[in-house]
């Protein structure tokens, strides 16, 4: 049975412990490590020392995403994926970059409301 694939999340911790095993070790001895450590096989090791040496400053981590989901109207749904397909973005990238933008409005608008009746 194969292996699932590393989540973003994963793949960034184990290129930035290469990182640090590269600044130790020879890379065949980061190659070990970080396949004992991992539980992985000296091929994917390797890979993920490889990509350690092109990003010798390492990766960040990526918040690991999960599935919401919701009830939208069609109308809304229909300018989402338009807007997604124009930016050349994912639907879910789209979404989480309204929703932020969005939700930072509201925040502000809270903040403010806050500061504003204490003065």
């Amino acid at each position: 049975m194969a292996e699932r694939r590393a989540h973003l999340d994963e793949y960034a911790v184990r290129v930035n412990r290469a990182v640090a095993l590269l600044g130790e070790s020879s890379p065949p001895a980061a190659v070990r490590a970080l396949a004992v450590e991992h539980g992985l096989s000296e091929r994917q090791a390797r890979r993920y020392v490889q990509a350690a040496r092109r990003y010798p400053a390492g990766v960040r981590v990526p918040e690991r995403a999960a599935v919401f989901t919701v009830r939208l109207p069609e109308s809304l749904i229909t300018r989402v994926r338009d807007a997604a397909a124009l930016s050349g973005m994912s639907l879910s990238a789209t979404t989480a970059q309204a929703l932020c933008a969005g939700l930072e409005r509201v925040e502000r608008v809270e903040r403010g409301a806050r500061g504003g009746a204490s003065r």
